[in-house]
Order: structure tokens, then sequence, then C-alpha cells
């Protein structure tokens, strides 16, 4: 009964460890990833030390509430993927809405964020970080095709 204990002891030290790796791997990959996106678009938008100081604040809110946006959109569109078998029609008008909803509070997000942009950043400038945004993606992309070229080698 003890080798019963002891084997099962050491699978939960190796599982919490596990788990606690990656979860840093993870965070340490966030940052990596939160760093090249600042030197990105602090290049592209030529950011001046001023504006640089108010503009990442804002933006970082701005990334934290879309971010929550998203996240409940693809818990709620996951559970009606999963019972969707079983909903009725109003149900499933219940989850339209939820979603109609959800592109709304992000359509006003955005709204927000660009009247708070105006303050501080040139039109240009701001018409520059929205595209900006959309380069970061591709080049994002290219870095994970790539990578997955390599492993492949």
């Amino acid at each position: 009964m003890k080798a019963v204990y002891r084997i099962v002891g050491v699978f939960l030290f190796f599982a919490i460890s596990f788990s606690l790796s990656a979860q840093t791997t993870k965070t340490d990959n966030e940052k990596a990833l939160k760093a090249e996106k600042v030197a990105f678009l602090t290049k592209k938008l030529e950011l001046t030390p001023d504006e640089a100081k108010l503009f990442w604040p804002i933006y970082d809110e701005y990334w934290d509430r879309k971010n929550t946006i998203l996240s409940e959109r693809r818990k709620f569109v996951e559970e009606f993927l999963k019972e969707s078998d079983k909903l009725s029609d109003a149900d499933i008008v219940n989850y339209t809405n939820r979603y109609v909803n959800s592109h709304r509070q992000e359509t006003e997000l955005l709204a927000e964020f660009n009247t708070r942009l105006k303050t501080i950043l040139s039109p240009k400038k701001i018409m520059l970080l929205y595209q900006s945004n959309y380069e970061f993606k591709g080049y994002l992309l290219q870095k994970v095709k790539e990578s997955g070229k390599e492993e492949k080698k």
C-alpha cells in the first residue's frame, strides 16, 4: 500500500511540476510576444517618448478589454456548439443575440479607443496603428509557418 502512495505522490509531483513549467513557458512567451509587439508598433508609428508614455497604457487597456470580449464570445460559441442539438429555437436566438451584442461591444470599444487616441496621436499615426496591427498579425502568422517548416526538417 505504501508503494501505491509513493507512486501516486511521484506522479502528482511530476504532474504539478510539468503544469507549473508550462505556465511559466506560456508567461515567458506572452512577455516575449508583447515586447516584440511593442517594438514593432513603436517603430512603425515612430512614437516619441512623450507619445509612448501616454499611448501604451491606453493601448494595453484596450487590448485587455478586447481580449475579455473575445474570450467571452469564444466561450459561449463553444457552449453553443456543444449544446446546439439540444437547444430550442428560442435558445438559439438568444445565442445569436449574444453574438451580435459581443460584436457591438467590440465596435463600441474601438470607437472609444479611437476617441482617446485622437487626444495623443495624429490622425495619420492612428491609421498607421490600425494598419500596423494587421501587419503584426501577418508577421506572426509568417513566423508560425516558418517555425512549422523548420520543425518538419
